[in-house]
């Protein structure tokens, strides 16, 4: 399973941040590659929300369901489940934490102490 469940509002809703994600918040937002390197810095509720969007509809995807939520219905979800969308922005920045290590460029997880 390479995506995680989140309960929204008493929901289960599988959430995946990988390429396709970033494929679909960046046509949302017009946003470009390079882009991806800064949106944490001052994302506004729009952004914000196509990301949650995106990681939604791409775990939906992976999970084998459909996906017939709008931008808008993602928000409403919030709405009346503001954690859900802290937990959401949490696997997000899960997906991309990188422990790297000095002279490591791919970015790949520290190596183990000896």
């Amino acid at each position: 399973m390479d995506y995680k469940i989140i309960k929204i509002d008493k929901k289960n809703y599988p959430v995946r941040f990988g390429m396709a994600a970033m494929m679909t918040f960046t046509k949302l937002t017009n946003k470009g590659l390079n882009d991806l390197q800064t949106m944490g810095d001052n994302m506004n509720i729009e952004e914000a929300l196509a990301l949650c969007y995106a990681g939604l509809k791409q775990g939906a995807r992976k999970a084998g369901q459909s996906f017939d939520l709008t931008l808008e219905e993602v928000g409403d979800l919030f709405d009346a489940d503001q954690n859900g969308f802290i937990e959401i922005m949490a696997a997000f920045s899960e997906a991309y934490e990188v422990e790297a290590e000095p002279g490591n460029a791919k970015g790949d997880k520290k190596s183990p102490k000896k």
